[in-house]
């Protein structure tokens, strides 16, 4: 794919913006936005390393031994999809979500495709080092700036359980210029088994035995210290503390944030049916998350690199992955259907790329961007349907390729937000979208 050019003629040129589009701006978006959008809320699943295509959605049942791997394939509710054997819960639920057999990016390193997964841009020479911050504002930071919260106290934009991918060496799923204020809310370490209590982070606590009152009048003494820095202030941090600090304490003083990420407000069967590990309850935080009304919310269904399975791929997929994955994508997806939220909540299943259609010497495969999958449902989007294909031996997309761009776009889309709108960064307009489409088929 081509990098984004750095000139801003031909910036502007490139996005399919004109620099007498910036006139009136305000109402364009107007426009071009719902007023009354499908989705009021979105989950983002990550499975951070990157899934095979191969052992999950796109299973080659008749390509060669080295490329379709151990794993049978069995019947789902869709006539013809077959998914993988250690999928059952969702193949008895193909019905109810989408699959997309042929998206694409352009980068296959960890560091630059995390990037464009969960911002929609490239960041060529992406690392753990000297770039490992944000270059564009995250998916959930643009929400959060256009949506904003739904109710007071409670967050537009959260992470579950951090921010952080790759252990914490990069954070991409941050706010960059949009400011602090825009950044996600972190839930912190959820329970990895179904039993063990949730603690709520301590930033979210009040001090044990301070008065509000007197909690009141420390806040207003920091203000008062922070003044100097913000009349002196040029480039908008100060404001965005603010901002980001006052969204703080409206979490602390209000209990509608705790009551929504306390899952020990859960009953015990509840917790079982997500699964006693540690997808399921994320899955089951995310569940709680959308039913308060968060915006947006990204879960990271990997504490490092568990999908990058360069070695021992099928050992950990049948044992590890996929059965956990499984009930707990099934088990949300029953939950917000159950509870009259699905319609009105986007859910995605993604990964940063898929893996190399031919398995390596260590009975594992590697990065592979050129076609991987993707699960699409809920918030107004038609279901049941099997998009595009790849080849025999799922190297290319063979019919109706979809790049990774019109996924995000009709994540946008059924949120109601118009992906031409552009904000100023340094000088240059930054759209929230540089290319992608909505995907008709899906709306």
């Amino acid at each position: 794919m081509p990098n984004i050019p750095n000139s801003r003629r031909a910036f502007l040129q490139a996005s399919g913006v004109a620099a007498g589009a910036f006139v009136g701006r305000r109402n364009v978006f107007a426009e071009s936005t719902s007023a009354n959008p499908p989705a009021k809320r979105a989950i983002v699943l990550f499975l951070q390393g990157g899934c095979s295509q191969l052992d999950t959605w796109d299973m080659k049942p008749d390509a060669p031994a080295e490329y379709r791997g151990e794993f049978d394939s069995i019947a789902t509710a869709t006539a013809g999809y077959r998914l993988c054997e250690h999928m059952p819960m969702l193949a008895a639920r193909t019905n109810q979500f989408n699959v997309l057999r042929s998206v694409h990016h352009g980068t296959p390193g960890h560091e630059a495709a995390i990037h464009w997964v969960l911002t929609g841009y490239d960041y060529p020479g992406a690392n753990t080092t000297t770039k490992n911050r944000n270059d564009k504002p995250s998916v959930g930071s643009f929400v959060a700036k256009v949506k904003g919260p739904s109710q007071p106290g409670l967050p537009a934009y959260f992470c579950v359980p951090d921010k952080g991918q790759l252990g914490d060496r990069v954070r991409y799923a941050d706010s960059h210029f949009l400011g602090m204020a825009y950044a996600p809310f972190e839930s912190g370490p959820v329970p990895v088994d179904a039993t063990s209590p949730y603690r709520v982070p301590q930033p979210l606590m009040m001090f044990r035995d301070m008065p509000l009152a007197r909690f009141s009048d420390r806040q207003g003494l920091l203000q008062q210290l922070d003044k100097f820095q913000r009349e002196a202030d040029a480039s908008g941090m100060m404001s965005g503390m603010d901002q980001f600090r006052r969204a703080a304490l409206d979490m602390i003083t209000h209990p509608v944030t705790q009551a929504a990420i306390d899952l020990s407000q859960e009953t015990p069967a509840t917790r079982q049916r997500f699964g006693s590990n540690k997808f399921g309850q994320r899955a089951l935080m995310a569940r709680r998350l959308a039913e308060a009304g968060v915006p947006f919310t990204l879960v990271n269904l990997a504490d490092n690199q568990d999908w990058d399975t360069h070695v021992d791929n099928f050992n950990a997929m049948k044992t590890r992955l996929l059965p956990l994955l499984d009930r707990a994508v099934a088990t949300l997806l029953d939950e917000l259907k159950e509870r009259g939220l699905l319609d009105s909540t986007l859910v995605a299943v993604v990964s940063e790329f898929g893996r190399t259609p031919k398995i390596n010497n260590n009975a594992g495969r590697d990065h592979w961007c050129d076609v991987f999958s993707v699960m699409l449902t809920g918030g107004g989007l038609k279901t049941g349907q099997v998009l595009g294909t790849s080849n025999t031996r799922a190297e290319i997309p063979q019919d109706r390729p979809i790049h990774y761009n019109d996924v995000l776009a009709t994540i946008y889309r059924q949120l109601g937000i118009a992906t031409d709108r552009v904000f100023m960064h340094e000088g240059r307009p930054v759209p929230i979208l540089y290319q992608g489409t909505p995907i008709p088929e899906l709306i």
